[in-house]
């Protein structure tokens, strides 16, 4: 069994059908990007698996639980954590603070007792961990806003961190990078992919190419087709629809 599988989700807005029966399975420690055109149904897909959007048919399950019912914040306790397209994060904070807020939302003990956060070991430590483990330790007292768009993003990864996901699903988390930021991106979801299953949304293709162990095709809602990098590339009809072409994702 998959650790991840979203089965037949339907969802419509009037007339319009957006995802059609769209099924996706991801394995433990797997990478499997999901591409597609404008228009494609991504970001309606993204909102089902992550609870935003109620799906009018199909089931989301994780690790053997079906979160079709449940919203974002409960998926979120059962192993799913997302990084939005726009980087979320508080800019007038440092990134210590950030950190510390993350790991206090997860572990609810300052909430339970009271208890200042900067008092409690445990919090402090976590916090020190998410930011080494993202390479942002030497970060860590800047304030989050002044930071350069990577490392911007590079903090988002490491608050939907703090939830220690089974599942950590990447919404373009090259956008707006150049070069070598993207590159630096890319070998950090490489180094996390050992601890959990990635679904990655990208349009960066070279970034797709080598990160992704699966890749599925998404076009007009519904799962063209689905594969290795190397099928992907071979794949004449994904070449017409999307890679060969000037459609961007």
């Amino acid at each position: 069994m998959s650790l991840f599988a979203a089965r037949r989700l339907v969802k419509r807005f009037g007339g319009l059908t957006a995802t059609d029966h769209v099924s996706i399975e991801v394995e433990a420690e797997e990478v499997h990007a999901l591409i597609g055109p404008n228009g494609a149904g991504k970001s309606t897909l993204v909102n089902l698996i992550s609870g935003l959007l109620q799906p009018d048919e199909g089931t989301v399950e994780l690790d053997g639980v079906d979160l079709t019912p449940l919203p974002s914040y409960q998926r979120v306790r059962k192993g799913l954590s997302r990084c939005f397209q726009v980087t979320s994060i508080f800019p007038g904070a440092t990134v210590r603070d950030n950190l510390l807020l993350a790991a206090q939302a997860h572990s609810g003990s300052s909430f339970r007792f009271m208890a200042p956060r900067n008092a409690e070991a445990a919090l402090q430590d976590r916090a020190h961990e998410l930011a080494v483990r993202v390479g942002l330790d030497k970060e860590y007292d800047r304030i989050a806003g002044a930071l350069p768009h990577g490392a911007q993003r590079k903090l988002d990864v490491a608050l939907a961190l703090a939830a220690d996901p089974k599942l950590l699903l990447l919404d373009e988390p090259m956008a707006g990078m150049g070069p070598e930021d993207s590159a630096r991106m890319v070998e950090l979801i490489q180094l996390l992919r050992t601890d959990m299953a990635i679904l990655l949304i990208e349009h960066d293709m070279n970034a797709v190419f080598q990160l992704a162990d699966r890749i599925s095709v998404l076009v007009y809602g519904r799962v063209l087709t689905s594969g290795t990098a190397a099928d992907i590339k071979g794949n004449a009809e994904v070449q017409s629809v999307y890679l060969g072409t000037e459609v961007h994702a």
